[in-house]
């Protein structure tokens, strides 16, 4: 049987499929081991370039012990961005493969903002800066996988 991708990006990960769940349901899910942030401010979505895999992509990270997936994006989006929002809609699952092979699970959220807040870069950011993208102009390697979770949450067929 021949596994289904929507999107593979450089490094290895592979973004399986999207499950569009309550988030209520989260707990029949296994495995839920981070979350991403789809932050627009206007028609515009906020990236961010990783200094470590030198490239854009959306804020996101691991969920620590202890922490909801909801508590996780707030502080991976804070931590990467320097955003403090806390108004966040729960969008669904993401199940994606680790250069591994291993299966998991990831919480996708969306907010809005009416402006950016202050992006300063400090020595342990793993973000060295952020940028407010039009989702159409070049603006060097964007992730695969995060380019696919914004199509698919936002419906957008031109990314």
């Amino acid at each position: 049987m021949e596994r289904v991708m929507l999107a593979k990006n450089r490094s290895g990960w592979t973004l399986l499929e999207y499950l569009d769940i309550t988030e209520s349901d989260i707990c029949k899910y296994n495995n839920i081991t981070g979350a991403y942030v789809i932050l627009m401010i206007g028609d515009k979505l906020v990236v961010g370039f990783n200094s470590w895999r030198k490239q854009w992509e959306l804020p996101s990270g691991g969920i620590e012990e202890g922490e909801t997936a909801r508590q996780a994006a707030i502080r991976e989006l804070y931590e990467e961005t320097h955003q403090n929002i806390e108004e966040l809609d729960f969008k669904g699952l993401i199940k994606v493969e680790d250069p591994k092979g291993y299966t998991k699970y990831q919480a996708v959220f969306a907010g809005c903002q009416n402006e950016l807040s202050p992006f300063i870069h400090a020595e342990n950011d793993e973000m060295e800066k952020i940028y407010l993208w039009d989702m159409k102009e070049n603006i060097g390697y964007v992730d695969e996988c995060d380019k696919k979770i914004v199509e698919i949450v936002y419906r957008l067929s031109d990314i």
